[in-house]
């Protein structure tokens, strides 16, 4: 699944969103009322987003009530997107699903600066290059009032949302192939709407969010490289109206996370490599109705220690062994994971196979009502084959998804109780050789999802996780107008929901969901960047499930989007990220 930063940008009705355009991609199940990322069966909080190697604590912005969330970090400002749907490696920790590991530009040589006016806000920034490094910086401030004024869809706004955003990013080589970056970023979200339709309950939210890592690498001495960083997070938000007219919720979250790393490849074609990190976490909320009533309050550490060994005992067979130890501070319990790696290559095929076990630490609400809470466990078992020659590329895989120790209520008390499995397939095919100027890929995955946690009392799919689940996405390339033009099919089977009058829990669908996108994409001049975009251009209305018999629908059947980009300066081209 590597996916470049423009390819990213203009999948048809992505919007320039990381997380809508990885919604394209096989194992990724749409998510159209969160906009939020979900990996073969798993809920969103099983698939967890690094930068730089380090966690990001909140990675998606902040929303209303079904309304899409978007990512709060530019496409742009990554080299690249891979992200491991199974079977990733255990330096990543703190993920049942899948992990989404990103990786920042290390370098940024020519100075540039740019401005840019959308239909849901401006923004501008640019860099400034040194010898040795660069310190970029980008201002972002969206208000969604002209674009409601236009197209208001289901949600009434007293107050629309507004986000302003400021990031900065240093980057400098202390000497050769040592680099030292630190990002930070802070951004600030408003909005109040009504909501329960003729209650007209007031819901009004602010949040404040931060993020800020530093990272190092550096050679040492006989050929071992180390590496070091550490990323803190820190998210506040405060809902008035959250559950009746006239009370306030509160909720704040923060979390250090702090890793080294060690690797060394050796003549022999041995790779062996570990590390350190820990997570030092706090959690809090309180609830007022006439008066503040703390809810709960939890400080969890999560510590741990990994070691990968990768051999190449013959040029075309690979093996990777690794194991992960974590101690959790809150249970006092501490759990070994082993994963097993084996990849053959047979001329352009490449067969894999992968089994290994993941944890993770069970989500703040629930460990606020029940400090003591084990984490989640999940055995992962992947089988695959991918093929590339020539501009094609294909790739079918198995997977089989065991869990256990997952979050269930069990009359008034939570427990550790639940359990579930995920199993499936996924089929994904590129071209970009059989048609001049035309890049075209297909995605399909089935999967069967099936736990008892939480709220479901049986063994039952949940609300979010769809059997079939398919993509067409299109580029086409007109050098002569300098334009791009995009195409983006998706279609998933429909989302299961509770029919009282039908024997079984969850026992019922609604009808499939299908939504074509346009984009576009032109190069005014070599400073000038026009981009459109429109979502669901066949005006369906397209459901995620239902709750006590009412359709769930998204905020807005349809979006649109219209932006223009210009650089400023004499000798470079516009960077979208200005990064």
């Amino acid at each position: 699944s590597d996916m470049s930063p423009v390819e990213l940008v203009t999948v048809a009705g992505s919007n320039g969103d990381l997380y809508k355009a990885l919604q394209t991609l096989p194992g990724v199940q749409v998510q159209g009322e969160t906009g939020r990322l979900l990996v073969r069966g798993g809920s969103s909080e099983e698939t967890q987003t690094y930068i730089d190697g380090l966690h990001v604590l909140k990675p998606y912005t902040s929303t209303g009530i079904n309304s899409a969330a978007r990512s709060r970090y530019s496409t742009f400002m990554f080299s690249g997107v891979n992200l491991a749907s199974g079977g990733a490696p255990l330096e990543y920790g703190q993920a049942l699903s899948a992990v989404l590991p990103l990786e920042t530009k290390d370098e940024s040589p020519v100075t540039k600066l740019g401005v840019n006016a959308s239909i849901v806000g401006v923004g501008g920034g640019g860099t400034r290059a040194f010898r040795r490094g660069s310190l970029s910086v980008d201002l972002t401030c969206q208000h969604l009032g002209l674009y409601d004024k236009v197209y208001s869809g289901r949600r009434e706004f007293k107050e629309p949302y507004k986000m302003f955003s400021a990031a900065t990013q240093f980057r400098h080589s202390l000497g050769e192939d040592v680099l030292l970056k630190i990002y930070g970023q802070y951004d600030r979200t408003d909005f109040s709407t009504y909501e329960d339709g003729d209650t007209r309950r007031l819901f009004s939210l602010g949040e404040d969010n931060v993020y800020v890592n530093a990272t190092l690498r550096r050679p040492m001495k006989e050929g071992w490289e180390w590496f070091s960083g550490a990323a803190f997070s820190y998210n506040r938000q405060g809902i008035a109206g959250a559950t009746q007219p006239g009370d306030r919720w509160e909720e704040r979250q923060q979390e250090l996370h702090v890793k080294a790393t060690a690797t060394r490849l050796w003549a022999s074609g041995l790779r062996i490599g570990g590390g350190v990190e820990s997570f030092i976490r706090r959690y809090e909320n309180r609830y007022a109705w006439r008066e503040w009533e703390d809810m709960g309050k939890v400080c969890p550490v999560v510590s741990s220690v990994f070691f990968s060994a990768t051999w190449f005992p013959w040029e075309k067979l690979k093996t990777e062994a690794s194991v992960r130890t974590e101690y959790t501070g809150q249970d006092k319990r501490m759990s070994l994971s082993p994963r097993v790696a084996v990849n053959g290559y047979v001329g352009d095929a490449v067969l894999s196979a992968t089994v290994g076990r993941y944890t993770q630490q069970t989500e703040f609400r629930c460990l606020s009502l029940c400090p003591d809470l084990p984490s989640s466990t999940c055995w992962q078992y992947n089988l695959g084959v991918q093929y590339e020659r020539g501009g094609r590329f294909g790739k079918a895989e198995a997977y089989y998804k065991d869990y256990d120790r997952l979050p269930l209520w069990e009359g008034s008390s939570l427990t550790a109780h639940g359990y579930g499995y995920s199993t499936g397939f996924d089929l994904f095919f590129l071209d970009r050789v059989s048609l001049k100027n035309v890049e075209y890929r297909l995605s399909y995955t089935y999967n069967l999802s099936r736990r008892r946690y939480l709220e479901y009392t049986e063994l039952t799919t949940p609300q979010y996780a769809t059997r079939h689940n398919a993509s067409f996405v299109l580029r086409w390339s007109i050098p002569r107008l300098r334009l791009i033009l995009g195409l983006t099919d998706t279609y998933t089977s429909g989302r299961p929901w509770h029919n009282p009058v039908l024997p079984g829990l969850m026992n019922d669908e609604v009808k499939p969901y299908n939504s074509l996108d346009l984009g576009m994409t032109f190069l005014l001049s070599p400073k000038v960047i026009l981009t459109a975009s429109a979502t669901n251009i066949l005006c369906r209305r397209n459901e995620f499930g239902r709750v006590d018999g009412h359709p769930v629908l998204a905020s807005a059947d349809h979006f649109f989007y219209v932006g223009v980009y210009v650089t400023l300066g004499r000798k470079v081209a516009y960077d979208v990220s200005n990064f």
